[in-house]
């Protein structure tokens, strides 16, 4: 009989095969075969002349997707050939170091394994996520291959068509509740060192954390997990000296601005009436789904519940709150993409409650990602049959 564990690795495994054999369906059917197209590189951006034997697959007449500039940071995560001059924003893209600079480190800085590299670190981000969600709801009285669910996660889903690196976020999110719940602390820290390095969301987690010792007066634990910040800080400070600032607004002080905004302006959609309301009538489901997840959130700070998941949970609110940055409400890979952390928080803590309404934001938000795999879905289905 497969133990538990057994059962939550062999749930790992199985969210990564099925990622594979999906990714190697759509490359085989809808991008002649042609891996690199995963990262979804743009024709309107020029592209780093040292990868031109790479044959990069290039989406006509767009500016492509996030993907695209952590593949260039993978290729020089030091900044020392030049690519970074090919990143939009390179004070932001390199920041989030972590999964570029694994795929670099796992190709042994060779360019023409960089790509095989980053797909298998984005795999093993998934494994991660479909094995510590199968252990941790087993924990909380579920049945292990739950986990599977990881790969419905908007982050994760948006990782699996584009390479971006919030699959990883997600998998730690869940690893932050996991060893909360088997009170972990050595484990947990570990996670809070890596995930800024993720992104930058990552130290809301960290936020979270420190804040919930603090209220419990555990002066000298939040300090020591304070220093989970420093690698962070460090490699900041380095991405800060050698790149030129840049002109993004980020954040607003009127809290709910961006969502207030995006939920006044609907999003014009060039396809057909029926595709189009259907698009529409989803994204505003999303949306629904993140102010649920915010009234939740506040739901517990009224009731004054200040454990490390709650203020967690707090802290990303507030990210929500005041979010407006150019681009980051208009679609649903945006803010689904960028708010799981708040999404996945607020589901596992109502698993673990048996509040069944915590999960219901994830889901609302889920239809909307999945159906942007719909014209991959058809060039497959019309490859196979």
């Amino acid at each position: 009989m497969v133990s538990k564990l057994g059962r939550g690795i062999l749930t790992g495994f199985g969210c990564t095969a099925l990622v594979f054999f999906w990714q190697f369906l759509t490359v085989h059917y809808n991008y002649q075969g042609r891996w690199n197209a995963l990262f979804c590189t743009g024709q309107e951006n020029a592209q780093p002349p040292q990868l031109a034997g790479e044959n990069i697959y290039i989406f006509p007449a767009t500016k492509g997707y996030d993907g695209q500039m952590y593949h260039y940071v993978a290729h020089d995560p030091f900044m020392a050939r030049g690519f970074d001059g090919y990143v939009d924003a390179p004070r932001v893209r390199y920041r989030r170091i972590l999964i570029p600079l694994a795929a670099h480190a796992l190709a042994l800085g060779q360019d023409d394994r960089i790509d095989r590299a980053f797909l298998g670190v984005t795999l093993f981000a998934v494994f991660c996520g479909g094995y510590w969600l199968s252990v941790f709801c087993a924990t909380a009285g579920f049945s292990e291959w739950l986990g599977f669910a990881f790969l419905l996660i908007p982050a994760t889903l948006v990782s699996i068509d584009r390479l971006t690196v919030d699959a990883a976020l997600a998998a730690l999110c869940i690893a932050f509740a996991y060893y909360i719940a088997k009170d972990s602390e050595w484990r947990l820290y570990g996670v809070l060192l890596v995930a800024p390095l993720v992104r930058e969301t990552g130290l809301l987690l960290l936020a979270g954390y420190v804040i919930a010792l603090l209220w419990k007066r555990r002066l000298r634990a939040a300090l020591i997990f304070s220093t989970a910040a420093l690698p962070t800080l460090i490699w900041y400070a380095y991405v800060q000296l050698q790149t030129a600032p840049e002109d993004i607004t980020g954040f607003s002080r009127i809290p709910f601005q961006g969502l207030a905004a995006r939920l006044a302006t609907p999003y014009h959609y060039p396809f057909g009436a029926l595709v189009s309301g259907v698009s529409t009538l989803l994204d505003y489901a999303a949306l629904i789904g993140i102010i649920l997840a915010v009234a939740l959130a506040i739901r517990m700070g009224w009731h004054k519940l200040w454990g490390p998941v709650e203020c967690s949970i707090y802290v990303f609110t507030l990210f929500a709150a005041f979010l407006f940055s150019p681009g980051a409400w208009e679609e649903v890979y945006a803010f689904g993409r960028t708010l799981s952390p708040l999404l996945i928080l607020v589901g596992l803590y109502g698993m673990q409650k048996r509040n069944w309404i915590s999960v219901l934001p994830l889901l609302l938000v889920i239809p909307r990602t999945a159906i942007q795999f719909g014209p991959q879905v058809s060039g497959v289905l019309r490859g196979v049959l």
